[in-house]
């Protein structure tokens, strides 16, 4: 009988197709947060470069205005009046390579009245992606019957400032300047940080130093508990929109830092009765928020930064010590 060479070939077993499957799904299960964190640290620098962004179109601006910043709320010519006006997202757009956008705007009118338009709707609509931050996780803009709220939105603010009140002292037991106000319906204003709701501010004004005062940063404020304030948009609003109807002052387009809402990603519900001018700053990146100062610069603030040398940067002349790396 001829020799029959025995087939020596041989499959996997069961019990080893399921090792390397629960070893294949190990692997992915360590791969997938590596590259979620890097996805993420794509997007909060792609967040920074906006912010760089807005901060360059702030400069520009100033060079074509006597080396002044755009107002907070910008005010109309035919009646003199800072009452439902546009923001200073609305005077940067010539400045964002949006000159078009900015040409078909009738910024002598009302704001809501604009918006209402058939022209005022289309503009209102635009999504401009440098004012959203990468890492916000909802529609780029909002439709209802509310227009406050209705309109492509942004996840960014100014610096309006820091409201001190009578007590307040630094690390050398030395009084604060007590802040000037402005009274608004929606949270006192004041007039210590780089945008205000009645003026422009120069570059000279900021006698702290441009790189020692923040200028803009990101904002994404929603409540936590269930209420208006909860779903989407939360507390964000329309780039279009500068201040409130019926000269109750809601500044739309920056905010006021208090102490008691002072804290970078702090958790607050407005349906509690917090006012909107003073929501807190924050972001959907872990562990800090992104600002722009203004000298052009930018910086990653730490959650932990202690509220004193947060509540001295956002000031641009009071004259502070500003220990960055302190934290609680």
């Amino acid at each position: 009988m001829p020799f029959q060479p025995q087939d020596l070939r041989k499959g996997f077993t069961l019990v080893e197709l399921l090792v390397v499957i629960a070893i294949i799904g190990m692997l992915v299960g360590l791969l997938l947060p590596a590259i979620q964190q890097a996805r993420e640290a794509a997007r909060r620098m792609q967040c920074v470069n906006h912010l760089k962004q807005l901060s360059l179109a702030c400069h520009t601006y100033a060079n074509a205005a006597n080396n002044n910043f755009p107002e907070g709320v910008l005010k109309r010519q035919s009646d003199d009046s800072r009452d439902d006006a546009f923001g200073l997202f609305v005077a940067l757009l010539p400045y964002m390579e949006q000159k078009s956008l900015y040409d078909q705007m009738d910024l002598d009118a009302k704001c809501r009245t604009f918006i209402k338009t058939t022209e005022g709707k289309v503009v209102n609509m635009t999504v401009i992606s440098t004012y959203l931050c990468p890492s916000w996780p909802d529609d780029p803009a909002y439709e209802e019957q509310d227009h406050n709220r209705t309109g492509a939105l942004t996840t960014y603010n100014g610096i309006g400032g820091v409201i001190r009140t009578q007590g307040e002292k630094d690390e050398q037991d030395k009084q604060y300047p007590i802040s000037e106000t402005i009274s608004a319906n929606h949270g006192n204003l004041v007039k210590n940080g780089m945008f205000q709701f009645d003026k422009a501010v120069g570059m000279r004004a900021a006698s702290d130093g441009l790189s020692n005062t923040l200028l803009m940063g990101e904002f994404v404020q929603r409540d936590k508990m269930a209420g208006d304030y909860n779903q989407f948009p939360g507390n964000v609003r329309p780039w279009t929109l500068g201040s409130s109807d019926n000269n109750s002052r809601a500044s739309y387009p920056f905010k006021t830092v208090t102490k008691e809402y002072g804290r970078l990603n702090q958790q607050v519900d407005r349906s509690s009765g917090i006012p909107f001018n003073h929501l807190p700053m924050g972001s959907h990146h872990t562990g800090g928020v992104n600002f722009a100062r203004a000298d052009g610069s930018t910086s990653f603030l730490s959650e932990r930064i202690t509220y004193t040398v947060y509540a001295n940067l956002c000031t641009r002349n009071g004259g502070e010590s500003k220990l960055e790396d302190e934290e609680d």
